[in-house]
This record gives C-alpha cells, sequence and structure tokens, in this order.
C-alpha cells in the first residue's frame, strides 16, 4: 500500500516539486491550492500538477481550497480518512507574502497586509493541521513539516517585507509547540525554513530589482533542495527528531 501524503500550496514553486518528488518516491498525494492553473503565472509550459501526478501513477487527491477555509480542509480531512485510512505526511507549504520586497519596513507595516499574510501563513497551516491530526493519528510513523523561513530566523537587513517574516516567525515557534504535544503521541513535528529559492514568482519579482538580482543571482536556491529536505524530515532518518528548525541557506545571504 502506498504512504500518503498531504502537500498544501502544491500547484507550483515549492510546493509543486514537493508533491511530485513524493510521489515518484511512491506516495499517493493530496494536493490543495487555491488554482491549480497559477503555474501559468510565471510557466504557461509546465502544466498541471494534478496532471503530473497522474501521470507518475499514483492515487491523487486534488482539492481547489484556501486553507483558511475551515470547512473545506475538515472535508479533504474526512476524505482522505475515509479514502486512505490514515495520513503518514503532512507538509504544510500554502502561504506567502505581499507588496514588494522593500515594502512593510517593522515601522510602516500595513495592517491590513499583515492580516492577510497572518491568515495566509498561521491560520492557514493551523488549519490545515488541525484538519489532517484524526487521519494522521491512524498512521504508524507520522510526520509534519511546516514551511519557515530565513526572513522569520533574521530580519531582513534592507527593512522591508517584515509583515511576512513575523509571520513566518510565528509559524516556527508554533511548530515547536505543537511538537511538544504530539510527539508523545508518536507524531514528529518540524519546520524547513529556506532563504531565497529560485521559483518563477521570486525570478519576476527580482527581475524588477536588477541590482538585487545581480548581488544574489549565485545564491539562490532550488525548490529541488527544498524538497530533498521535506524528504528527509519525513524519512525514517529523522525517527528522533522534533520540533526543530531546518534552516537551509548558505551563511552569508542575509
Amino acid at each position: 500500500m502506498h504512504p500518503t501524503a498531504l502537500v498544501t500550496g502544491a500547484a507550483r514553486g515549492i510546493g509543486r516539486q514537493i508533491a511530485v518528488s513524493l510521489a515518484r518516491e511512491g506516495y499517493a498525494i493530496a494536493v490543495v491550492d487555491t488554482d491549480f492553473d497559477g503555474y501559468r503565472e510565471f510557466d504557461e509550459a509546465a502544466g498541471s500538477v494534478v496532471d503530473e501526478l497522474r501521470e507518475i501513477g499514483v492515487p491523487t487527491i486534488a482539492v481547489e481550497a484556501s486553507t483558511t477555509d475551515v470547512e473545506a480542509m475538515q472535508e479533504l480531512g474526512a476524505r482522505i480518512h475515509q479514502d486512505w485510512s490514515r495520513l503518514d505526511a503532512l507538509v504544510c507549504n500554502a502561504g506567502g507574502g505581499s507588496g514588494g520586497f522593500a515594502d512593510n519596513t517593522a515601522a510602516t507595516i500595513d495592517l491590513s497586509a499583515l492580516d492577510d499574510v497572518l491568515r495566509r501563513n498561521l491560520h492557514g497551516t493551523i488549519t490545515t493541521v488541525q484538519a489532517a491530526l484524526p487521519a494522521l493519528r491512524q498512521a504508524t510513523n507520522p510526520a509534519i513539516v511546516t514551511m519557515g523561513s530565513l526572513t522569520g530566523v533574521v530580519a531582513n537587513p534592507q527593512g522591508g517585507y517584515a509583515h511576512y517574516g513575523i509571520t513566518k516567525a510565528a509559524v516556527m515557534h508554533y511548530t515547536r509547540y505543537l511538537a511538544n504535544e504530539l510527539t508523545p503521541e508518536g507524531i514528529r513535528v518540524n519546520c524547513v525554513a529556506p532563504g531565497l529559492i529560485s521559483t518563477g514568482r521570486l525570478r519576476v519579482r527580482l527581475s524588477e530589482q536588477p541590482e538585487r538580482e545581480k548581488e544574489i543571482a549565485d545564491r539562490l536556491g532550488t525548490p529541488d533542495e527544498v524538497a530533498a529536505a521535506v524528504r528527509y524530515l519525513l524519512s525514517p532518518a529523522t525517527t528522533h527528531m522534533s520540533g526543530q528548525v531546518l534552516q537551509l541557506w548558505p551563511p552569508d545571504v542575509r
């Protein structure tokens, strides 16, 4: 029987690569995103992640919904529980920021932007975990991986994007609290905190800041590297690891 995984924010970028890489390892995959055609914004030729998963040949559940939609996520959790009887892996990747990299400094944060990003990053993670827990509790060695960020560990020296960094810091500390609660049940909980990753969205934003693009071009990580870190945290190699944040960036990147 296939191991099973739920990956949120899987239409493109990091989430897509995580879902596809797990499918290639034989996982049955449930994917959630607000728009599975969202890849078209940055890579028209990429095709749908749902089609790619089905071409790989693994059982696939695909739901278009926001992870902040409590009812939709509860319905998905119940469907996974009913169809697959258990959930071995949960990857809470959905989220994101808003505005430009120079916007929303700590002293000028737009509160409506902060509310929106907080809902997507923190509320969405919490809602997903709560929906998935009944199925996770049926697995033998289940694992949860959340998605933090460099900006949640180190303040951006340019000052911008503080609203995003603050919410990612909250996700990382939520992960520690969740690990304290769930590890005694046999559910390990860890976090991946990537630095700048070469996704379509980031490449578009950097193209608007040529000096910044030139400065960091050779220090960008890849979605493959993040997916590899997630697979590691889901693997038997980390059975005794919980409540940790795995940081993915070169030491000189700030």
